[in-house]
């Protein structure tokens, strides 16, 4: 009997899922960087690689504003803005526009 009969399936999910936040990301990682300094790979998987990492690094998609202060330590006119936002963008799930010109 080896000690992975003893865990529940929940427990093995759990142990995987850090494996591959830990474990995996490092490999990945370094497998990333190496296709990057490749001068033989091909463009196009350099470009996913990239777009990986960027990903990954929470570079896609980030505005200045996501470095804006928790709730409780902003001003009356951050919180206003942040209110204004959130609204908008219920707005544009609850109908589904989310085009330039909706």
């Amino acid at each position: 009997m080896t000690d992975r009969d003893d865990i529940t399936p929940e427990e093995a999910l759990t142990r995987t899922q850090v494996r591959i936040k830990t474990e995996g990301l490092e490999a990945a990682t370094d497998a990333a960087l190496q296709l990057l300094r490749d001068p033989k790979a091909p463009a196009q998987a350099k470009s996913a690689t990239i777009n990986a990492i960027y990903r990954a690094s929470g570079l896609f998609g980030r505005t200045d504003d996501e470095t804006q202060p928790e709730p409780h330590e902003m001003t009356p006119e951050q919180l206003q803005r942040h209110i204004r936002n959130m609204e908008r963008s219920l707005r544009t799930a609850a109908t589904g526009a989310d085009g330039v010109f909706s």
